[in-house]
């Protein structure tokens, strides 16, 4: 019998966790600016009082933490391919949601006259969050990589920031 040979299997190489801190990356970004800013929360501090925040202020720190271990793990270059990745993902979701919004409703279904203020109010203002987030996503994820980068060189990589 004629067989196939065998295909080699590629190497492990050290991009065992790569994919996953990506896919945190832009999930939480995602999520931080098009579902946190739909509710804002009131937390109750003994000494401070009532603060009101964000919803999605609670969640965004956590990109910072896997841009942070990108950075430090796999180097610069890949936190900024991460980061330009994230601010497409955001982008795209940005147009797509303000298609949604503005996409005429079809009267012969009934839910849509509930449906369609909803999304108006959730998703109307969308564009604008979302506009000066990648600005300030920019402005901070790459000078947060760039920081981290010089400080790894400065010590020759002996501790973890």
């Amino acid at each position: 019998m004629n067989e196939l040979p065998a295909t080699p299997r590629a190497p492990v190489t050290g991009f065992r966790y790569y994919d996953f801190l990506l896919g945190g990356m832009v999930a939480v970004l995602l999520c931080a600016n098009l579902i946190g800013p739909a509710k804002v929360g009131v937390i109750t501090l003994p000494l401070l009082g009532a603060l009101s925040f964000g919803a999605g202020n609670v969640f965004f720190p956590i990109s910072y933490i896997c841009d942070d271990l990108i950075t430090e793990v796999y180097g610069y270059a890949r936190a900024r391919r991460v980061a330009w990745t994230g601010l497409g993902a955001l982008a795209f979701a940005t147009v797509m949601s303000q298609f949604i919004v503005h996409v005429p409703a079809a009267p012969s279904e009934p839910f849509n006259a509930t449906l369609q203020p909803a999304l108006e109010t959730v998703f109307g203002s969308t564009w604008r969050i979302a506009t000066a987030s990648m600005f300030a996503y920019i402005c901070g994820d790459f000078v947060n990589s760039f920081v981290l980068a010089k400080m790894k060189v400065m010590t020759n990589g002996r501790w973890l920031w």
